[in-house]
């Protein structure tokens, strides 16, 4: 039988460069072959500043998917989880107009400083049509 969809990661990426700030990020657009969201993980260089100083609110196709202040840290996962266990399972998600916006906050947190800041990316796995 002939696939018709395939998996596929979508890498969104931007830099946190000042210390307790809201950045918006609505500019992303996912494939336009896009048929289903099938889930997300967010990563960072420094690790430890993501998962205690981040929250977000994350959008995708017009749906809000985590409201505002939703931790980072439920969707950062560890390097001994196996690669493809590591996305948060949305089940399937419609892609609506295929946006996706983030509103991410970095807060002050004694366990991570935030010294030069850091980066963070939204990783997304879809399903897209051959």
């Amino acid at each position: 039988m002939e696939r018709k969809t395939k998996e596929t990661r979508i890498t969104f990426s931007f830099r946190v460069s000042e210390a307790n700030r809201l950045i918006t990020v609505d500019n992303l657009e996912l494939p336009k072959h896009t048929k289903m969201v099938k889930g997300l993980q967010l990563i960072s260089d420094y690790p430890d500043k993501l998962y205690y100083r981040g929250s977000q609110r994350i959008e995708i196709g017009g749906e809000e998917l985590f409201p505002d202040g939703f931790d980072s840290k439920i969707l950062v996962s560890s390097v001994s989880v196996a690669p493809r266990e590591r996305f948060f399972d949305l089940g399937d998600v419609l892609p609506g107009d295929l946006s996706v916006k983030v509103r991410f906050e970095d807060k002050e947190h004694p366990n991570a400083a935030f010294g030069e800041g850091y980066s963070v990316s939204l990783i997304i796995l879809i399903e897209e049509s051959l």
